[in-house]
């Protein structure tokens, strides 16, 4: 049984992943803010985390390693968004995106690469990308977010790079759309068809960390669908 670490299990796309990764037959540590929950289930441990605090993340990771043991794949999907181009985009909003996307990715990678470079296994780090920070076009309509998410790309690639020697891999998924009902209305407009469910990234995620995807090495997965 592997163990998992997962951050945003409360989310649209977090509650697949628990899902998935359960179904799997894998351990899943997941985190959670302080006004949600999640449901009881064999082989789920929550944990309640303020992703923005450093020290509270570092102590979390130790204890998860007495706890559990170490952690072979950490999966970390919370982040946010937000609109607006250049002269809309104050410094202000740039640094809230990047803490809701690049900080609470960061802090709790650094722990987690700390453990898994001292085994001979290494271990899996999947990142969540967005669109708008591979393609300018899309990006100069919400740059804050575009800026944020083109951090949590380039930390992948460093993962990548300093743990080449230790077979620590990250992968980055780059996600269109995803089909939640939380983008179902706000996008009433929009053919839901044409999203990425997700289920599908739940099944592409522990293809990459467990499956044949394993393989893979610097990989950036453009989820797009037909969105």
């Amino acid at each position: 049984m592997s163990t998992v670490l997962l951050t945003g299990a409360t989310g649209g796309l977090g509650r697949a992943v628990t899902r998935h990764l359960l179904d799997a037959g894998h351990r899943v540590l997941a985190t959670h803010e302080p006004n949600s929950t999640l449901d009881k289930q064999e082989n789920l441990f929550s944990y309640e985390l303020d992703l923005t605090d450093e020290i509270a993340c570092r102590a979390l990771i130790g204890k998860l390693a007495t706890e559990h043991g170490a952690i072979d794949a950490a999966v970390l999907l919370v982040g946010g968004f937000a609109m607006g181009s250049i002269s809309e985009t104050d410094y202000a909003a740039v640094e809230h995106q990047i803490n809701l996307n690049f900080r609470t990715t960061y802090q709790v990678v650094r722990p987690v690469f700390d453990q898994m470079a001292g085994r001979p296994e290494g271990g899996r780090f999947v990142l969540v990308g967005a669109r708008p920070a591979l393609v300018p076009e899309a990006g100069q309509h919400m740059v804050a977010y575009a800026l944020s998410k083109s951090l949590v790309i380039h930390l992948s690639e460093i993962i990548n790079a300093a743990g080449k020697a230790k077979n620590i891999v990250s992968t980055v998924i780059v996600p269109s759309t995803i089909d939640t009902p939380a983008n179902r209305q706000a996008m009433p407009e929009v053919d839901p068809a044409k999203w990425v469910a997700p289920d599908d990234i739940a099944e592409l995620i522990n293809f990459v960390t467990f499956g044949p995807g394993s393989m893979l090495r610097e990989s950036v997965l453009k989820v797009y669908n037909r969105a």
